[in-house]
């Protein structure tokens, strides 16, 4: 039974306004921010879809973001995750790659649940064979109708 649901960030939670733009959104971020007049929301859009199925489901089960970088913590995002999210890992502050199978035992750890407890989803398929291997159950996210079907079949069997 699944008793928690841990979402990556970028490319499943965030998007680049620009569709064309396909590295990383961190470094786009770390880039931008450096104008003096930047909004963040000039350069990327929440998956409000998303946002919302979470919100809906978060006092069934605790919502986390595990993600690679730092761009989560940006001022302007906040209003829009704290309601939503029990917490945020960072696989950057926990010193560890998210490629690495051993990143999503630290995390079911800090969690404090059984790997197999945890459904993880995540749009790089790399990460998805990690969170495998250690024994979370997973989706690679492609669009929120695939997600929404998989997370209905998922906490109703």
């Amino acid at each position: 039974m699944i008793k928690a649901i841990v979402s990556d960030f970028s490319r499943v939670l965030l998007f680049p306004k620009d569709k064309n733009y396909k590295d990383s959104l961190n470094a786009l971020h770390k880039e931008v921010s450096q104008k003096s007049n930047y909004n963040a929301f000039d350069y990327f859009e929440l998956n409000t879809e998303l946002l919302n199925l979470y919100k809906s489901l978060k006092d069934k089960t605790p919502i986390y973001i595990f993600t690679s970088g730092a761009i989560q913590d940006s001022p302007e995002f906040q209003p829009h995750l704290q309601p939503v999210f029990t917490g945020v890992l960072s696989a950057a502050k926990m010193n560890i790659d998210k490629k690495n199978p051993q990143a999503y035992k630290m995390v079911a750890t800090q969690l404090n649940l059984p790997p197999d407890e945890i459904l993880y989803i995540d749009d790089a398929p790399e990460n998805i064979t990690a969170a495998k291997i250690a024994g979370l159950s997973t989706f690679l996210y492609k669009n929120y109708e695939e997600l929404l079907k998989q997370v209905q079949e998922t906490l109703n069997p």
